[in-house]
């Protein structure tokens, strides 16, 4: 059985490791995004060549907006609020996943 201390380590250990946990899997998913946005950059700038295309109708202008919302998405190092995420972020989907774990491990 863990003493008056151990358990105050403990509560005080798991908040650190899951923030580390959450960044490392916010790295992963953004080193993903941003190895996919290179291709997709390249393909654009190729085909705004091809059919002339510039300025904010460009396929490049589509990839940097697109990069925009994904960075909101990803929300890497904490910069934006919840009010600032449009739609599903990253931080959303890990609560979703934590609290499905809790209420089933509740109901055992």
């Amino acid at each position: 059985m863990l003493s008056k201390s151990g358990k105050q380590k403990k509560a005080r250990f798991w908040p650190q490791l899951r923030r580390l946990l959450i960044f490392q899997l916010k790295l992963y998913i953004d080193a993903f995004r941003d190895f996919f946005l290179s291709l997709l950059s390249m393909a654009a700038f190729v085909l705004d060549v091809v059919l002339q295309s510039h300025g904010e109708g460009s396929w490049f202008e589509s990839v940097l907006k697109f990069g925009r919302r994904t960075e909101k998405t990803i929300n890497l190092f904490e910069q934006y609020g919840e009010d600032e995420q449009s739609g599903p972020s990253v931080d959303s989907v890990i609560n979703d996943v934590e609290n499905r774990f809790r209420r089933d491990s509740d109901d055992k």
